[in-house]
């Protein structure tokens, strides 16, 4: 990129109304979250979209980290760190950099400006239009899980591109070039070999080699190579005092060997006071070369790219580690985490296991880990959820050992309760005891609040979910609080806010699913089934799409009672008597309702708690009234009890949260009745979505004399 800069204020206009922007050689596309350039296009997060405006509007000055936070994150639990991630992210995104910048720059402890010019989209542009591309723009945006180095592919190109490098130093005499002010210098040195042969020095060499090759694609990192001396056995700083003298660190290492295995030693040393920043061992069987040295090389270079980067080096340690290896694998760890798929779920576990392998003291990854597991079980057979337990407990072990007075135990217990699944009494006496302590952990009121939608009580959960902040930057939660605040919005609502979630996880199993069956609500069948073969395609045990499909082919009205399509639907095995039950009682038959549900095993029944709340409104009147409906929801503990159970926490914990019963729970409560309908939608709401029923299933449930009042 060119080092000249334009000042925003002189050449740009404020992001201040239009939906699409340039900012230098970027097409931002405010409401999408895309920016664009040429064929690329990088998506980015809606909160690192507000930073990226929230700069725009105030160009080429300085905006502190307190005023993105106030301005933004509007939470008392948000740090710097929260803001350091989403400028990382905007750079990543905006192949910018950081040591400099052509786009945002850091002001030493006083914030970030944007320095790239600023203009709104012309009458005649568009997002089509292809924005000006500069001649330095080579590289793909990356992610915060992917922007490490592209690892080594062979000994091969490595050693010819490290002597390109080299060649310069080896024709020339003279003092390496001194780097530019920005970049930080390394001198990799020669590695000392303990055990003299010459296999051992070749290998030596080449691990040199690869290295350099590694290295040198870094960000802002001037190589230094001083050349190989053929007699070489112990590095002396004394013969390439030379190269020293214009480093900022050096990277040295050993190499020794013995029973057909290979043990290399690097170390990262400040230059100017001998602080070891970094050191790995490694221990390698010697049967193949290349790969141990490709191995090491790429190894080393994720891990400086990190340690030589004082903001990612900050996030690591926030984290919990001071292993780079560990530190990458957490976030890709993270990354798979966060696209809520049965596969990725998979892929997480499997990184955030590596991750503790590198660095066993690494509890985030155990949280990590944990949940993960807590949230595959929700979409798994009972078969997968017991060993997804037993993970669980593994992970509370272990926990425990290595610090017992550790604030993730109770996230740990709380995530054994819920996957326990009849354990709903035990984890509501938990959470109120946490609430009430005055300083609960955010995942204490967050599932609190599930608690109270899973029971219809929204207008409280609506309300104690705004006493919710995000997760904080340094904290993995068993609560996704931007899922459960759209849980308690009507359909037209909810269909456009989880839209604009799946553009950010667009493989979310749980998303897809509440998307088609709310389109089919509406009507709209053809796109519902789009969306509906999306979740398919992700489901691997197929219990969560059985359930989808059969809420839309009765929304349909392809199924209804006593058809031959209602009984194909029904699969008679234990992981789909949930689904059965549901489809049951929408099509009126209470008898085989009940008997499905009365044969749920005690970890299926966190579908019932998350769930029925949902199904319920496809239940004819006849079915929400019915005293055999009630009853069995009393005896599976989703009953009326259950809701006056929490109707009384909410009472107990109003004097911290200064929220008090609606007025509908409240009399249900006075009544020692049971609340069926939601006590959140507005009159007009209630009217609309019951327009919509008699629409979809008004004709079918009249054809078989079923009242759907």
């Amino acid at each position: 990129m060119t080092e000249q800069h334009i000042s925003a204020s002189d050449h740009g206009t404020p992001i201040d109304g239009p939906d699409a922007v340039y900012i230098g050689e970027w097409l931002v596309s405010l409401s999408a979250c895309t920016l664009t350039r040429g064929d690329e296009e990088v998506k980015i997060t809606p909160r690192s979209m507000d930073v990226l405006r929230l700069l725009s509007e105030r160009p080429n000055s300085v905006v502190s980290p307190a005023e993105l936070l106030e301005a933004i994150w509007r939470s008392p639990i948000a740090t710097d760190h929260a803001v350091h991630k989403a400028v990382a992210e905007l750079r990543g995104a905006l192949q910018d950099k950081a040591k400099k910048p052509n786009y945002i720059k850091t002001i030493p402890k006083r914030g970030y400006k944007l320095i790239a010019p600023v203009r709104s989209v012309g009458p005649t542009e568009g997002l089509a239009e292809e924005p000006r591309r500069s001649a330095s723009a080579d590289g793909r945006a990356s992610s915060r899980t992917s922007s490490g180095p592209r690892w080594i592919k062979g000994l091969a190109a490595g050693f010819v591109l490290a002597c390109l490098v080299s060649l310069p130093l080896l024709l020339d005499g003279e003092s390496p070039t001194t780097a530019a002010s920005d970049d930080i210098r390394l001198a990799v040195m020669p590695f000392s070999i303990q055990d003299y042969d010459d296999e051992n020095q070749i290998v030596a060499e080449g691990i040199r080699d690869s290295l350099v090759h590694g290295l040198s694609k870094l960000a802002h990192l001037r190589v230094m190579s001083p050349p190989r001396n053929s007699g070489y056995r112990e590095s002396s700083d004394e013969r390439y005092e030379d190269y020293l003298d214009h480093a900022d660190h050096r990277l040295q290492g050993r190499v020794f060997s013995g029973d057909g295995r290979l043990r290399v030693i690097v170390q990262l040393v400040r230059q100017h006071d001998g602080v070891q920043q970094y050191s790995e061992q490694f221990d390698l069987p010697l049967t193949d070369i290349f790969s141990v040295q490709d191995e090491i090389a790429s190894n080393v270079a994720s891990a400086l790219r990190i340690h030589l980067d004082e903001e990612e080096r900050a996030q690591m340690l926030d984290w919990g580690t001071t292993n780079a290896l560990a530190y990458q694998r957490f976030l890709r760890a993270e990354f798979y985490y966060n696209q809520f798929s049965p596969q990725d779920f998979h892929r997480a576990m499997q990184q955030y296991e590596t991750a503790i392998e590198l660095d066993p003291d690494f509890l985030s990854a155990y949280h990590g880990l944990a949940t993960a597991a807590n949230n595959l079980a929700v979409y798994s057979s009972m078969d997968t959820i017991d060993e997804l337990y037993d993970k669980v407990l593994g992970v509370h072990r272990e926990v425990a050992r290595l610090d017992p007075d550790s604030e993730i135990l109770d996230s740990l217990h709380a995530i054994k309760l819920r996957m326990q699944g009849s354990s709903h009494i035990q984890q509501e006496a938990q959470l109120r005891k946490q609430i009430l302590s005055g300083t609960p952990p955010d995942f204490a009121v967050a599932h609190y609040a599930l608690l109270l939608i899973g029971a219809r009580l929204y207008d409280e959960a609506s309300q104690l979910l705004d006493l919710v902040g995000e997760s904080s930057p340094n904290e993995i939660s068993p609560d996704e609080v931007w899922s459960y605040r759209y849980s308690v919005t009507p359909p037209p609502e909810l269909i456009m806010a989880r839209k604009n979630q799946l553009q950010q996880r667009p493989y979310h199993i749980g998303f897809l699913g509440t998307v088609a069956a709310n389109l089919a609500f509406l009507g709209d069948f053809r796109q519902a089934r789009v969306y509906l073969e999306q979740q398919r395609s992700v489901d691997t045990e197929g219990i969560i799409v059985h359930n989808t499909e059969n809420t839309i082919r009765f929304l349909g009205g392809e199924i209804h009672a006593d058809s031959e399509a209602f009984r194909e639907a029904l699969r008679d095995e234990p992981d789909f008597h949930y689904n059965n039950g549901a489809l049951s009682f929408m099509v009126g038959d209470i008898d085989r309702g009940i008997e499905y549900w009365r044969q749920l095993q005690p970890v299926q029944m966190r579908r019932l708690f998350n769930m029925t709340h949902v199904s319920e409104r496809y239940f004819p009147a006849r079915v929400l009234e019915s005293p055999r409906y009630r009853t069995l929801l009393e005896e599976l503990g989703n009953g009326k009890s259950w809701q006056h159970t929490l109707i009384e926490g909410v009472m107990e914990i109003a004097g911290v949260t200064d929220i008090e019963p609606s007025p509908e729970a409240r009399q249900a409560y006075e009544d020692d009745t049971m609340l069926l309908r939601n006590n959140l939608w507005s009159k007009e709401q209630w009217q609309e979505f019951e327009l919509h029923k008699r629409q979809r299933i008004g004709d079918t449930l009249l054809r078989e004399g079923i009242s759907t009042l």
